[in-house]
């Protein structure tokens, strides 16, 4: 334990500063006869524990070129006494006992030269891995050595399953959504398409629903990449939503969301579960049993015109009329109707619900006004939940709130509200540039400034740049 503890204080050192690290080795007053003792420790490459042979020699971390090319799964060869290593386009190549390395072609010198200990070569470690376009970082008080090449410009990141990220990324000719592996960044893609809508992932993570143009319904399994069609209903479904256990999708039918509406998808069978002919549904929520519903109905502006003449110059909209408004509906009451939650003529974005009863959401009153979290059940006027500063988003998981909220100029928070309890309590302070947040589980990712990182440990990990 003491070694690892060193070697991990050694190398932070290296990566900061080699004279740190030298000042770190002269005091822990080794004999010189020690110095090209060979020992290992456990680093974290690309995500996965390896063990790797190490030399601590003048304020350095010497690493064994062998083992980690075999972590990081690189090529290697020796030609003509040169050693050359390969991985993901890039090339490093020395010579025993060289003080030089040539990486994609350019040489840059070393400190000492590389060196060799029983028939292995041993090489500086972060020259060694910024030539194969990697970096280093102490992750949880270990060594962390990262060469994934990471996707970019990705957006909208969801959890589908435990270690895995469902991102997209929208360029002219459509969209292709991949899986991300939220451990080590290494992405693949899912599907391709120029007229699917959003992938929706069902709560087991093993599967996703999206619908195309046409109104058509496909569910892609996420292991096989296979998508298959589970509707021909030709009507749009502006929103998917699975049911609990994964079994059945609820939708709104019709271009405008009129309808609520529910798919089995092993049969193709649609029922009609709320027809009450009001258009501008939107944010729906299911009750786990699948009988309550929460929604918002959006009413638009109301056409004027001169009284005298109503050409079409004439002709504007009063804007005054515009309004979100939350409702409830109970589908097991015999000849229910929808309740309505709120009456007020503020925005209410991020609403969602756990049982179909009360709704929790976001209150944007105006621009000079904080948006706080507000929950409203129909019982009573709206309860605040959270107040403490301005909510940028709230996501409902597992029975308990994540609000991402402002700090500072430099900070946001990330809290979390338990609804059984009420109780609350901060998780994260983040950078103000932290956007967005997705929650599964235990799993928590945030996106900041166009990026997605994921909690590892006690520090946050890109996975998409």
């Amino acid at each position: 334990m003491v070694m690892r503890k060193a070697l991990a204080v050694s190398v932070m050192a290296a990566i900061v500063s080699v004279s740190a690290v030298g000042a770190a080795s002269a005091a822990s007053a080794k004999p010189a006869a020690m110095a090209a003792q060979v020992q290992s420790a456990t680093f974290k490459v690309n995500g996965s524990d390896a063990t790797i042979r190490f030399v601590a020699s003048k304020g350095e971390t010497l690493v064994s070129v062998r083992d980690l090319s075999k972590a990081l799964e690189a090529k290697l060869s020796t030609s003509n006494g040169t050693t050359v290593v390969s991985l993901n386009g890039h090339t490093v190549q020395f010579k025993p006992n060289g003080k030089q390395l040539v990486a994609d072609g350019q040489s840059k010198s070393l400190l000492q030269p590389v060196k060799s200990v029983n028939g292995t070569s041993y090489i500086a470690l972060r020259p060694f891995i910024a030539g194969l376009g990697g970096t280093l970082s102490i992750q949880a008080g270990a060594i962390s050595v990262t060469t994934v090449k990471l996707l970019e410009g990705a957006e909208n990141p969801r959890f589908a399953g435990n270690g895995k990220l469902l991102v997209s990324k929208t360029e002219d000719n459509g969209r292709t959504d991949y899986l991300v592996d939220a451990k080590t960044g290494k992405y693949e893609t899912l599907l391709s398409s120029s007229d699917a809508s959003d992938l929706v992932v069902a709560p087991n993570g093993a599967k996703a629903a999206y619908t195309d143009s046409n109104g058509a319904v496909y569910v892609i399994d996420l292991a096989s990449k296979v998508s298959s069609k589970v509707s021909d209903d030709s009507n749009i479904k502006p929103e998917l939503v699975w049911s609990s256990d994964s079994s059945a999708i609820f939708f709104l039918q019709g271009d405008k969301g009129s309808v609520i509406a529910k798919l089995d998808p092993a049969s193709g069978t649609i029922t009609k579960v709320l027809d009450d002919k009001v258009d501008y549904k939107s944010s729906l929520s299911v009750s786990p049993d699948g009988t309550k519903f929460i929604y918002v109905v959006t009413t638009l502006g109301t056409v004027t015109s001169d009284a005298t003449n109503v050409d079409e110059d004439n002709v504007s909209i009063d804007y005054s009329a515009n309004q979100s408004q939350i409702y409830a509906f109970d589908a097991s009451v015999k000849d229910g109707k929808p309740a309505k939650l709120t009456a007020t003529t503020d925005d209410k974005v991020f609403v969602e619900s756990a049982d179909g009863v009360k709704a929790y959401y976001v209150s944007v009153p105006s621009e000079d006004q904080d948006s706080p979290l507000l929950a409203v059940d129909g019982s009573s006027t709206p309860a605040t939940v959270y107040a403490d500063s301005d909510v940028i988003e709230s996501v409902l998981d597992g029975g308990k709130l994540y609000v991402l909220a402002a700090k500072n100029d430099a900070s946001n928070v990330i809290y979390q509200i338990d609804l059984s309890t009420g109780a609350k309590k901060q998780l994260y302070e983040v950078s103000s540039e932290v956007s967005s947040i997705a929650v599964s589980g235990s799993q928590i990712a945030v996106v900041k400034d166009g990026q997605v990182l994921v909690l590892q440990g006690s520090s946050w990990k890109n996975v998409t740049k």
